[in-house]
C-alpha cells in the first residue's frame, strides 16, 4: 500500500494564500477608485471639523471669499489614510501562507 500525501486543497495554507492573493489583486486593480473615495470622505470630515471649530470666512475687496487657517483639504493622490499599509499586510499574509504551504508540502514528501 502506497502512502499518498493528502490533496493540496486540504491545506488551510492554500486557502489563506488564495484568498489573500485575490484580495491583493482586487485592491491593486481598484486602488484608484478607493483613493478617490477616500479623498472625498476625508474632505467631508475635514469640512465638518472646520465647522465645529468655528472657522470664519472672510471676504476681500474683490468679493472673493476665503477662510484663513482652513485645513489643506485632501484630494485624490494626496490623502491622509493610504492604502499602502493594507496592501503590505495582505501581501505579507499571502507570502507567509505560500511559504507555509511549500514547507508543508516538502515535509510531506520527505
Amino acid at each position: 500500500m502506497t502512502n499518498h500525501p493528502p490533496p493540496i486543497t486540504d491545506s488551510p495554507w492554500l486557502w489563506f494564500a488564495l484568498f489573500s492573493a485575490v484580495g491583493l489583486a482586487a485592491l491593486l486593480l481598484t486602488g484608484g477608485k478607493f483613493g478617490n473615495r477616500q479623498a472625498q470622505v476625508e474632505r467631508k470630515g475635514q469640512a465638518q471639523q472646520a465647522v465645529v471649530e468655528g472657522l470664519e470666512v472672510e471676504e476681500d475687496s474683490t468679493g472673493r471669499k476665503s477662510a484663513p487657517g482652513a485645513p489643506d483639504y485632501s484630494r485624490p493622490g494626496h490623502i491622509q489614510i493610504r492604502l499602502v499599509p493594507l496592501a503590505l499586510t495582505i501581501g505579507t499574509v499571502c507570502a507567509a501562507s505560500l511559504a507555509m504551504l511549500l514547507r508543508e508540502r516538502l515535509k510531506l514528501r520527505g
